[in-house]
């Protein structure tokens, strides 16, 4: 069956190739739109995702959003006395810009009280003019603090995350409270009973968070949607054009049915062509896809091994799927035909 298969592609160079090219550039849309929808989730929420916590407890009202919670300093006893609960972080936030002369970076200000005096900036600020031991201000508020140093700390919103101590913070906001509490938990109705006994709170875990955070759920959800659209189209694409390829090649068909072949040699040969061409073209597709990452600005695009392979082999079976609708024309060709019968 291999030999019939690579015997016909040999044959037919040009034709074969324009199947893996359109296969190529689907496969290539497909890459792009998920190195898109990994990077732009990443830089929406990797800064909740590296918080070593099980749960956000927010202020109740808040819709889960940072930006809009505040809670007593006094809930902190609170929730640590809950059965269940391991640790409880008190943290500040606000959405702020740290200003240096000329230069200002947006970033995503987490305050907690761990973090000793001064300020650690997520990686992706550097090169931006400010560094370590420089002197910036907090804008709003005109607050001064020091940068001590850069750190993996990832992102939220599209802006770099960076911690401060939670006294500055509440200096900066007049406050004595905090934003919400991360918690960690050996028992998962550990956050249901923080919501029996600090009554103004919304405990939550720590994937509800993440999908709370404002934008994230439209970017991804769009983005993967369209992606699920060419998912769809590359079985349109594939099937039909291998439906036209075994209608031009009816009348070998017909031969190789008059000759006795078997229908595990014609499935053989149809579903190694289909696979050849549909791996040259994931392939061609993968590797442009992650030329593009080269080119695409930094945090916006990401494209993990996983992601890779993952989005590869769910190409490869659309491919098979798509291709499956002409298998039935490779058993309906008339035998006849190869003596010339044309009706």
């Amino acid at each position: 069956m291999r030999f019939l298969a690579w015997r016909e592609v040999r044959h037919a160079p040009v034709r074969f190739g324009l199947i893996a090219g359109l296969v190529a550039l689907t496969a290539f849309l497909v890459f792009v739109l998920t190195g898109l929808t990994v990077g732009l989730g990443a830089a929406d929420v990797s800064g909740l995702q590296r918080l070593p916590v099980d749960g956000i407890v927010y202020a109740k009202g808040a819709a889960d959003d940072l930006s809009r919670s505040e809670l007593p300093a006094t809930d902190e006893r609170l929730i640590a006395g809950v059965p269940g609960v391991t640790g409880v972080r008190p943290i500040g936030f606000t959405m702020a810009a740290l200003a240096k002369g000329q230069n200002s970076v947006p970033t995503a200000l987490l305050a907690m009280k761990d973090v000793d005096g001064g300020v650690v900036l997520d990686n992706q600020a550097r090169g931006k003019g400010l560094n370590a031991g420089d002197t910036v201000t907090v804008q709003p508020g005109n607050l001064p603090l020091k940068i001590t140093g850069f750190a993996d700390l990832g992102s939220i919103q599209h802006s770099a995350v960076a911690y401060l101590p939670l006294a500055d913070w509440q200096r900066l906001h007049h406050t004595q409270g905090v934003s919400a509490y991360a918690v960690s938990t050996s028992d998962d109705a550990a956050l249901a009973a923080i919501a029996r006994v600090a009554t103004d709170t919304d405990p939550v875990t720590k994937a509800a968070a993440i999908d709370a955070v404002p934008g994230y759920q439209a970017e991804t959800g769009t983005i993967g949607m369209i992606r699920s659209f060419l998912y769809a189209g590359a079985a349109l694409l594939i099937g039909v054009v291998f439906w036209i390829l075994t209608l031009q090649k009816e009348g070998p068909l017909a031969v190789l049915r008059a000759t006795g072949a078997s229908r595990r040699l014609l499935i053989g040969a149809y579903v190694t062509q289909v696979l050849a061409t549909a791996v040259a073209g994931v392939v061609v597709g993968a590797l442009a896809g992650v030329a593009m990452g080269v080119v695409m600005p930094p945090g916006v695009f990401v494209l993990p091994p996983g992601e890779v392979v993952t989005a590869g082999a769910l190409l490869l079976v659309v491919a098979l799927v798509g291709a499956a609708a002409s298998v039935r024309r490779l058993f309906t060709a008339d035998p006849l035909l190869s003596l010339g019968r044309t009706a």
